[in-house]
């Protein structure tokens, strides 16, 4: 089953009472959320890269289009939200930050066009971990 704006919230206590009804919040969430977007998070952390590497440019895009100081991408906070929403996301399809805690950070690449972040959480497969979502990607033949 997907991660919840709920799951989230219930997950990460210090940020669920401010957040809990803020707008801005539950709809950076659900764009996260999306079928795709996962996707290129999972293929990014196989990568060795910073899950939120492949979805940043929608998140800023979002923000400047419902700036808001309610959800302030200027603030650390919110970035750090940011990371938080994205484990809770990837935690279904077995992906937990890297550990010791000491590897899980990396600097974006400078190739990402980006003006709110800098760094981000790397992941990988947990094999061992209660995964509850998978992606299955086929190939297929066009029947002509």
């Amino acid at each position: 089953m997907y991660a919840t704006y709920q799951n989230f919230l219930d997950e990460n206590p210090r940020c669920g009472k401010a957040l809990e009804h803020n707008i801005n919040s539950r709809d950076i969430f659900m764009i996260l959320s999306r079928e795709d977007n996962i996707i290129k998070m999972i293929d990014v952390s196989e990568a060795g890269r910073p899950a939120v590497e492949a979805v940043v440019a929608c998140i800023e895009e979002y923000f400047e289009l419902n700036k808001n100081a309610d959800f302030d991408l200027n603030n650390k906070q919110r970035r750090t939200v940011i990371g938080y929403m994205i484990r809770t996301i990837l935690q279904p399809f077995g992906y937990y930050p890297l550990k010791p805690a000491s590897r899980t950070q990396k600097k974006l690449l400078r190739s990402v066009d980006t003006k709110h972040f800098q760094s981000g959480s790397c992941y990988e497969f947990d094999p061992n971990a209660p995964a509850t979502m998978e992606v299955i990607r086929s190939i297929r033949e066009i029947a002509k």
